[in-house]
């Protein structure tokens, strides 16, 4: 521990002298900058959507004020005749709207819609009393739960719930004085002239109460929740990018060596470097949440996985890559990898369980007031600490001087890496490690590309995620036994039969781990079904066996170069045999 905290401090001592003169201003600038961005964009300050429909107007017809359309004044003739050529793409004449049947043109039509809508609803309000214009507002009340299951007979019942509620917090559906709802109704009326279309972002929790009416509600779209949970991972890809170069200028210039060759073990090198960068990060984190009046602690759980995952890909790259050139190359890409894995599913939040796969789907639920489960918790964040754990073991195994300034081709260093995590004095009990400690990757991209075939017709969904999800799977399986035939450690049949084994005994076993925790938050359909073989025991372990056994006799009997057709042919067999699972072969 001494001499982690020894090297955590020569950290820091480095990161502040890269911090001096003209390039303290010019970083402290583009933080400001991001930030001021960032929140303009989260309370609606830049209309991304202005001049974006051009909507031709006859002489006497009203002329709206929506920022979204480029108005132009045309007689009938001229406006009818633009709009056939497509050069507007609607025509307001003086009793009738036309469009045309493209899609570009049909939006058009449906946002003047939604501008019509909006009008008839500020005209009714400005000509009615508040209490005739919007005669349905709808009370939610949140109730908590008591002890007890509601699915069984025994258990507590949904009547049993709101008499609790009553008893202890009065009635729960008691009205509210007309005097206090007209006031929030014309708080959300306020609200509703001034919106820019864009749902409304509250950084804070929600009440137990609340009082809505139906006509002036946004869609439950959570693009600024999703904007402000990202807020927080700026600073963590920032701090990130230090940490890497950092390594990599140590790396480069030997003086990694110089630490090699003290009393001190890889692991207190690497845990010495980072922890700074993790600190940093943490820092970042609690001033957000305060900023923002959330809670920390609930913060710090969310987003402290995060953090470590990104840390440990970054680690990744500085390790197994030699210039800043392809250090830079790489981080770009992990920058661009990462935040489609965490930005994308939240978009989603709330309408699809797909999208508790990402831990900010967990910060949108939390500013917007809702709980979520340690089931949804555990699935967003596991894989994350795992891949960290990963990245740390695979990092000390490969720590040495021979591989870090080696150039090779990239699968050449993830081969290297791989033969160096290897024991090679236990290689069966190896393989089961070795197959279950690449389980995370492999779950963390299945579940991505599940993601994403959500939103792709089912023919097409299916078939992606089939070769993307049994490729991943047969390459993680397979990989440790390719390196050691390529090294020559396992010249026979029969070892590479049970080495194979012990893989996919390691891979089941991983699998229905994580499996458990998914089926307990997305619910089970065809894609589970096609990907983990739900609803199965023994049979996914013969046959992960099989398809393992397949793709490595076929190297150990053609040679490494025919490692990717004896992957290709695993990944056909398997993927017929999913098929055959789902039910789509009989």
């Amino acid at each position: 521990m001494k001499n982690t905290l020894i090297i955590a401090k020569r950290e820091i001592t480095r990161l502040r002298s890269r911090f001096k003169g003209r390039s303290r201003l010019i970083i402290l600038l583009v933080i400001a900058f991001a930030f001021i961005i960032s929140y303009l964009v989260s309370q609606q300050g830049f209309v991304l959507s202005r001049d974006f429909y051009v909507l031709g107007v006859s002489p006497n017809s009203p002329i709206p004020s929506d920022e979204r359309f480029n108005v132009t004044s045309l007689d009938d003739a001229t406006g009818r005749s633009m709009l056939h050529e497509g050069n507007i793409d609607i025509y307001l004449g003086d009793n009738t709207a036309e469009y045309r049947s493209d899609e570009r043109s049909q939006y058009a039509a449906g946002a003047l819609k939604q501008y019509l809508e909006k009008r008839e609803l500020i005209r009714i309000s400005n000509e009615y009393d508040i209490d005739e214009a919007f005669p349905l507002r709808i009370e939610l009340n949140y109730l908590r739960a008591p002890e007890g299951n509601l699915d069984t007979g025994t258990g507590v019942s949904l009547w049993d719930i709101i008499e609790s509620t009553e008893t202890t917090t009065g009635s729960a559906t008691s009205p509210v004085p007309s005097t206090t709802t007209s006031t929030v109704v014309m708080q959300q009326l306020d609200r509703f002239k001034d919106d820019g279309g864009l749902p409304e972002f509250k950084a804070e929790f929600g009440s137990d109460k609340e009082i809505i009416v139906p006509s002036l509600m946004n869609p439950p779209i959570p693009l600024a929740q999703v904007i402000i949970a990202f807020l927080y991972v700026v600073p963590i890809f920032f701090i990130s990018i230090f940490f890497t170069s950092s390594f990599m200028e140590e790396k480069i210039n030997r003086k990694l060596n110089v630490l090699l060759s003290t009393p001190v073990t890889p692991f207190e090198i690497i845990i010495g470097k980072m922890l700074p960068y993790i600190g940093y990060s943490i820092i970042s984190i609690i001033g957000i949440t305060l900023l923002l009046k959330g809670n920390i602690l609930l913060a710090l759980a969310i987003f402290f996985p995060i953090m470590l995952f990104i840390l440990s890909i970054y680690l990744m790259v500085a390790l197994l890559y030699r210039t800043f050139k392809d250090q830079t190359f790489f981080s770009l890409l992990a920058v661009t990898v990462v935040t489609m894995y965490l930005v994308y599913p939240s978009m989603f939040s709330g309408v699809s369980d797909l999208s508790s796969i990402s831990p900010l789907s967990l910060a949108v639920q939390m500013y917007k007031g809702e709980v979520f489960s340690l089931s949804e918790y555990f699935l967003a964040t596991t894989p994350m600490y795992l891949v960290f754990a990963v990245s740390m073991f695979v990092g000390v195994r490969i720590f040495n001087e021979e591989y870090l300034m080696g150039f090779r081709p990239l699968h050449s260093k993830l081969g290297e890496a791989i033969y160096l995590a290897i024991d090679r004095k236990r290689l069966y009990i190896s393989m089961f490690v070795l197959a279950l400690l690449l389980i995370p990757v492999v779950f963390m991209v299945q579940l991505a590309s599940m993601v994403v075939a959500f939103n792709l017709p089912m023919p097409f969904a299916l078939a992606a995620l089939l070769v993307i999800s049994v490729i991943v799977e047969e390459v993680a399986k397979s990989a440790g036994i390719a390196v050691l035939l390529q090294n020559g450690v396992v010249k026979s049949f029969r070892s590479v039969v049970g080495l194979s084994f012990m893989a996919a005994l390691g891979f089941f076993a991983g699998e229905k781990f994580l499996l458990y925790i998914a089926l307990s938050v997305i619910s089970e359909t065809m894609f589970t079904t096609a990907v983990f073989s739900t609803g199965l025991l023994a049979l996914p372990l013969v046959a992960h066996f099989v398809f393992t056994s397949i793709v490595c006799l076929m190297t150990a009997r053609f040679g490494m170069k025919y490692y990717p057709i004896a992957i290709l042919a695993g990944s056909v067999i398997h993927a017929l045999y999913n098929l055959y699972v789902v039910g789509v072969i009989p």
